[in-house]
């Protein structure tokens, strides 16, 4: 039971692994709109995700209660291990893709800031911001 858990867990991520990856490139084509499809997707896989590592930490706690003071490692066979491995690493794999995504994210949204910024010039005014001063370029001429 603990192997299929893991396995669909590990399934889960490698598929967020795999769409944010598709993320990052479409990011770097300046295709954003594919990204916001996905969101929801991956919303829905992060909620699936967390609800099979629920049932992964019910199901390790209820064979560690039974084996009181026999180390983990002893509990579970060598398949279960290579799971557990397996799905650290593909954690470990995802915190680092979206590392790469978020970075991205960041560079692109100040960019589009900074160009805004020059286009619309603004300036703060206790907590609002302000156009600065007439964008004259965009005002129709009639």
């Amino acid at each position: 039971m603990l192997k299929k858990y893991l396995d669909n867990a590990i399934t889960d991520l490698q598929t967020l692994i795999d769409i944010t990856n598709k993320d990052i490139e479409n990011i770097k084509k300046g295709e954003h709109v594919p990204i916001f499809e996905q969101v929801a997707t991956k919303e829905k896989l992060v909620e699936t995700f967390e609800a099979k590592k629920r049932q992964i930490d019910q199901y390790i706690t209820k064979k560690v209660s039974k084996n009181k003071g026999i180390p983990l490692n002893q509990i579970l066979d060598e398949v279960e291990r290579a799971y557990l491995d397996q799905l650290k690493n593909k954690l470990l794999e995802l915190k680092e893709v979206n590392k790469r995504f978020a970075r991205l994210v960041v560079s692109v949204g100040t960019f589009y800031s900074s160009l805004l910024e020059k286009i619309v010039p603004t300036e703060m005014d206790g907590y609002e911001t302000v156009i600065k001063q007439s964008a004259s370029f965009l005002e129709i001429k009639g």
